[in-house]
């Protein structure tokens, strides 16, 4: 390759500059310094500040820094060749996807190599409101290119408030109707807002899946149709992606981490898979891989080489963020967002990138789950399962009574061995590996001691354990619950035992850090393996800290299962996130948006302003909007109500709507959803309907049974079937058509009091003088019913019924804040078999319309 001498730089440098740098490369011994710079009004470089020093060859980056109004980042090449290294380009591209330029110089700061421009300061451009209009109004571009395409007034009103809030930085609730098309509504005007100030919209769904048919279906869509020159990109939790370096480890020695039959299985099929693989993701694995098989090859970031990995250019992980440095539009899940937003609520930094690329603009589509999500990435858990995992992944302990030896540790042994026999290598033979054994034995009579402490000091509280051995108990103070002095001095013993083998780690990679071998690729993995190993062990660690000094509005608990394998948790989380999510999200974040077709109970927008923080930002910046659907409800749709049936948990019940979801399916020749709030629930009622269901000769899909995709596939496949499903096919799940007809609900939505959590924020709220029913459980369940009713009618031409078997909606005086929540439709009202002549008259007429049509 020829070299590269650069351009001179008497013509970009201020006064004092390049002796500025020439002197900051002097004083690190002429190695690699990095500098972030700052040019003046007339475009010089007038500003340089240290950043990093590095070798003759390598020098560390610091991208988080680069928000501080710096424009360009440099680094010299002591040997004078300014030609980019493949490192120096992947950080080129980073640094250009910031709007940052990226200049090499050579070490008296006379010549320089431009590689990226810096990029000039621009003004945001809004979207105009008639911009939306020609792309959604009749006679524009979706009617000219989308066939059977129809303006809905609702879609074309959502759009423009998005553009509004992305124009003006606002934090809008934006309710969308079902059937009116939100996806297209919320995307447009953020293609638009991206495309035309060159910046990025991360849009948040509540699963993967959605995600993914916004990637591969929508926008795809829409850069064909939209004639705009935008990128997008899909990125999932770095955990997800395959390790490329680590999949090498494993095919070389399948040894070290295959311990029995079953998981030499599982290494040989991904390791063939990712041979072949596109995004080297869990999803393109072969069925659904086991978390302690995975974790030997996901990427990490503790365990990742970064630029120096001989796979860096063709890393998985690396190759998603570089897309999505570069993207328009970025698509993430909540729970990817969250754990980005965990990391810039502790660093402050909102522009650079860290989980995910820097961002001010965000759009969560199924909004109504933040509450939940935030929760659970603000909270820890300590768990016996999880213990013995960190342990397991270090030291087998399968393996160790096979006679074998697997895990991370293992294989640094023998890495160490090839390599360099040093005392790192000494003292993780000798010591290291004999202490995780020990540690894993320590932890394990503690839990066990513990389980018998929770277990004698429950029995005298009067907390009885479930039907299936489970029993969950609340650690508090207060009178009636378990005192978190039952619970310390077990999880104290298991923090001092980690904290011994969080010590010999660390002496361990210190002492291999004073003897660097080579080659030096060889002796980067090794750290990496040992610093890895060395954060698990603290992560575990400061989930403990996090449960023993839960205070305030943090509610500590412990779970003992033994179904379906024994383990023992104890959790924490926070009883509210409003004030969290409007310090850290609407105040650092210019635009938030969230959506969904349940934001409001009634009504009334009350119940998530208070649970998402909303009443805690400024009046001016809030808008909450809702946006009617086009559906002629009252047409389309039957609600059935019977009275007669006995309520949920009361004798007779499971039988009657065994008897009910037969009844009904016979009316709507299968074509049918049943939704369940229990698992156990959805068992039972399996098996009192399958034969039953055999007999008609309609198929029955039991959710747990195959994977989701393959019974929605099934069932539209089928045309008779029945699906019986539980809390995650309330929503998320688009049948359209005459496929599915009939939704019954078995019974209302309200999750379960006598959890610890739901107990707290019940207390919560008395302590604010508020009912616990009338202000959480009520409204959250209408939310859930919503969300369940929902699943019935997508399109304006379809037509079914909607069965509730629940009779406290129709006999209870809080039945009627839930049927005033749901549109206002076709009702029937009466003893079942009332009810069931006027489903059987419904689907009669029904059928002879789609006959004639």
């Amino acid at each position: 390759m020829a070299r590269t001498e650069g351009v001179d730089t008497a013509e970009l440098l201020a006064a004092g500059i390049r002796e500025q740098i020439a002197s900051e490369i002097d004083k690190a011994g002429q190695n690699e310094v990095f500098f972030l710079g700052r040019f003046d009004p007339v475009g010089l470089l007038h500003d340089v500040e240290v950043v990093a020093r590095g070798t003759n060859s390598a020098v560390p980056v610091f991208l988080s820094r680069t928000d501080e109004g710096f424009q360009v980042l440099i680094h010299n090449h002591p040997g004078g060749d300014l030609t980019p290294s493949p490192a120096d380009l992947s950080i080129a591209s980073e640094a250009g996807a910031r709007r940052l330029g990226f200049f090499i110089v050579n070490n008296d700061g006379s010549r320089v190599n431009r590689v990226v421009e810096p990029f000039p300061e621009q003004q945001e451009v809004a979207v105009e409101a008639a911009e939306i209009e020609d792309i959604f109004s009749s006679g524009g571009v979706f009617d000219k290119a989308f066939p059977d395409y129809e303006q809905r007034t609702g879609q074309v009103e959502m759009a423009k408030s998005v553009a509004l809030a992305l124009n003006q930085g606002d934090v809008a609730a934006l309710e969308a109707g079902t059937g009116i098309g939100k996806s297209y509504a919320y995307l447009v005007p953020s293609i638009l807002w991206a495309v035309k100030n060159r910046g990025r919209v991360v849009i948040s769904t509540a699963t993967i899946p959605l995600g993914e048919q916004l990637v591969h279906r929508d926008l795809p869509a829409l850069q064909r149709v939209l004639g705009i020159d935008f990128r997008f990109s899909l990125i999932q939790g770095r955990r997800n992606y395959a390790c490329r370096r680590k999949t090498k480890q494993v095919a070389s020695e399948p040894e070290i981490f295959s311990d029995d039959d079953d998981r030499s299985s599982w290494v040989a099929d991904i390791i063939d898979r990712l041979n072949q693989a596109k995004q080297g993701t869990r999803q393109e694995m072969p069925g659904e891989v086991p978390d302690d098989v995975w974790v030997d090859f996901q990427s990490t970031s503790d365990q990742s080489l970064k630029t120096r990995c001989p796979h860096y250019r063709e890393c998985f992980y690396y190759e998603a963020r570089r897309k999505a440095f570069g993207a328009h539009i970025v698509v993430v899940n909540h729970h990817l967002l969250f754990a980005d937003l965990r990391l810039r609520r502790s660093t402050g930094d909102f522009d650079s990138d860290l989980v995910i690329p820097g961002y001010q603009k965000v759009v969560f589509d199924e909004g109504h789950h933040l509450e939940e999500v935030a929760c659970h990435h603000l909270g820890a858990e300590v768990s016996r399962r999880g213990l013995l995992q960190v342990l397991g992944r270090l030291v087998s302990a399968r393996g160790a009574r096979r006679g074998k030896e697997n895990g991370r540790l293992p294989w640094l042994r023998n890495h160490l061995s090839r390599h360099h026999q040093g005392r790192a290598l000494e003292l993780l033979s000798m010591d290291v590996m004999t202490r995780v054994r020990t540690v894993r034995g320590e932890i394990e009579a503690a839990l066990d001691r513990l389980e018998l402490r929770v277990l004698d000091a429950t029995q005298l509280l009067g907390v009885a354990a479930g039907r299936d051995g489970g029993l969950m108990a609340r650690i508090g103070e207060k009178e009636g619950l378990l005192p978190m002095t039952v619970v310390s001095p077990q999880l104290v013993e298991v923090r001092d035992s980690l904290d011994g083998l969080r010590g010999v780690l660390h002496h361990c990679l210190e002492l291999l850090e004073d003897e660097p071998f080579e080659p030096e690729i060889e002796f980067q993995t090794a750290v990496v393996e040992m610093r890895a190993a060395m954060r698990s062990v603290v992560e575990q660690i400061s989930s403990i800290d996090f449960v023993l000094g839960a205070t305030g509005g943090i509610q500590p608990w412990i779970e003992l299962a033994s179904k379906p394998q024994k383990n023992l948790l104890v959790r924490a989380a926070p009883l509210r996130v409003d004030e969290l999510l409007a310090e850290h999200l609407y105040g650092p974040v210019s635009t938030v948006i969230l959506t969904s077709a349940t934001l409001r109970v009634g009504e009334s927008w009350n119940f998530l302003s208070d649970r998402l923080g909303w009443d805690h930002v400024e009046r001016e910046r809030l808008r909450r909007e809702d946006f009617s659907s086009p559906f002629d409800w009252k047409r389309q749709v039957l609600l059935a109500l019977p009275g007669d049936i006995p309520e949920p948990d009361r004798p007779g019940y499971d039988q009657r709507i065994g008897e009910l979801i037969l009844d009904t399916v016979r009316a709507a020749d299968g074509r049918t959803f049943v939704l369940f709030t229990s698992h156990k629930a959805l068992r039972k009622t399996a098996e009192r309907v399958r034969a039953s269901l055999q007999a008609l000769g309609m198929p029955m899909l039991v959710q747990g049974e195959a994977p989701r995709s393959e019974l929605i596939r099934k069932f539209i496949e089928s045309g008779r079937a029945v699906l019986l499903g539980n809390q995650s096919y309330w929503e998320g799940i688009d049948v359209p058509g005459a496929a599915l007809s009939c939704v019954i609900i078995t019974r209302l939505p309200f999750r379960v009091p006598h959890h610890p959590l739901e107990q707290g924020r019940a207390e919560e709220l008395e302590a604010r003088g508020k009912s616990p029913f009338a202000h959480l459980a009520l409204p959250r369940a209408v939310l859930g019913l919503r969300q369940g009713f929902g699943r019935l009618i997508r399109t304006l031409d379809d037509r079914g019924s909607v069965v509730i078997g629940d009779t406290r909606i129709v006999n209870k005086p809080y039945g009627k804040r839930f049927i005033d929540s749901l549109p206002e439709c076709r009702q029937v009202t009466g003893p079942w078999n009332d009810v069931r002549a006027a489903l059987e008259a419904f689907f009669l007429e029904a059928d002879v319309k789609e006959s004639i049509e």
